[in-house]
């Protein structure tokens, strides 16, 4: 139309698809019932296009260090970009959560910060190198929103399917990427390749301190042989029900499947949004899992197994999943009160 303006751009980067794309095509969908144009798409291919696209606003998922030039050069290119923390919804005491996931280089270059709720938008407002006038908005985020009642029907065929693929299941959900990643570098230690020489920090141990990121690593490989001891437990314990793993999609899934491959009941699957399979589930089993703050919110029975318990890592760190679910000390807890 002759003489109309152009609608405004938002440029939505999506990095991981299975917990980021449902709740980020319904963002998509509400900015373009009000005149935005949306370019939505795998984060590394946005990066490659930047310099091609028109001038927008790019929504970010966090503000770490590594993203200093990226940000940079995504401003000199005349973008805006507003932010919120993918991670800050779980997180480890303030201190170490500024070290770890914002960047006195990197949050500068926001226009807008938008807030889970008040507790994350204090968390955000306490660090020290946040710009005074920065905006704080209290607005929820999408994932939550996909949780409301009035939107769950989106996963109604989903929801059936999975429970006649695979009956009534529990669903075990793992969140070892420290110690047991996919990509070795992606973890909280990177191995030295020359003998003597102390393993460096990787890149989930960015910015800690040395002995919490060494506390961190001992307390999530006891946590994950008590996952590997506990999942063959529960076949036997719980007859005709199936026990699915859902590792972290960064984690090495090989020892999930080597493990399945010596059960009869147990499936390791990754695939899709994990609300549906929560919704599908008879019960949620986790220890520290961002999942269980989801399950809560569907009304799913959720059991944190915490038969290694550490304040400083199943409080202070990840305290609000464990807090919303029924705690599980030992492997005969666990199964009470999954039998019930």
């Amino acid at each position: 139309m002759s003489g109309a303006s152009a609608p405004p751009v938002l440029i939505i980067p999506v990095e991981t698809q299975v917990r980021e794309l449902d709740a980020k095509l319904l963002l998509a969908c509400c900015a373009v019932e009000r005149g935005w144009r949306v370019i939505l798409g795998s984060r590394a291919y946005v990066h490659f296009a930047m310099a091609d696209m028109p001038r927008g606003v790019y929504l970010a998922k966090s503000m770490r260090g590594m993203s200093n030039l990226m940000f940079r050069l995504i401003r000199d290119l005349g973008h805006d970009i507003v932010a919120w923390e993918e991670e800050a919804l779980v997180h480890p005491p303030a201190e170490i959560f500024y070290s770890v996931r914002l960047s006195p280089g990197t949050v500068p270059y926001v226009s807008h910060l938008f807030a889970w709720g008040e507790e994350n938008r204090a968390l955000l407002a306490g660090y020290r190198h946040m710009p005074r006038e920065m905006p704080i908005h209290l607005t929820g985020n999408p994932r939550g929103d996909m949780l409301r009642p009035e939107l769950r029907r989106y996963f109604d065929e989903e929801v059936a399917e999975l429970r006649r693929e695979h009956g009534e299941f529990v669903l075990v959900n793992t969140n070892f990427t420290d110690v047991n990643p996919f990509i070795p570098a992606v973890g909280l230690f990177v191995p030295s390749k020359i003998p003597g020489r102390p393993a460096r920090l990787g890149q989930t141990g960015l910015g800690l301190p040395r002995d919490f990121a060494e506390g961190l690593g001992a307390h999530k490989r006891r946590l994950i042989e008590d996952f590997l001891g506990m999942v063959p437990a529960l076949e036997k314990a719980l007859p005709g029900v199936k026990i699915i793993v859902r590792p972290h999609p960064s984690e090495n899934h090989g020892v999930y499947h080597d493990l399945a491959r010596r059960c009869s009941r147990v499936a390791v699957i990754h695939r899709g949004n994990v609300v549906p399979w929560l919704l599908a589930c008879r019960a949620l089993v986790h220890n520290g899992c961002t999942t269980a703050v989801e399950s809560y919110a569907l009304g799913v029975p959720a059991v944190a197994y915490l038969k290694t318990f550490d304040p400083r890592f199943d409080v202070d760190f990840q305290g609000l999943p464990n807090s919303l679910s029924l705690e599980a000390r030992s492997l005969e807890e666990l199964t009470g009160r999954l039998q019930a």
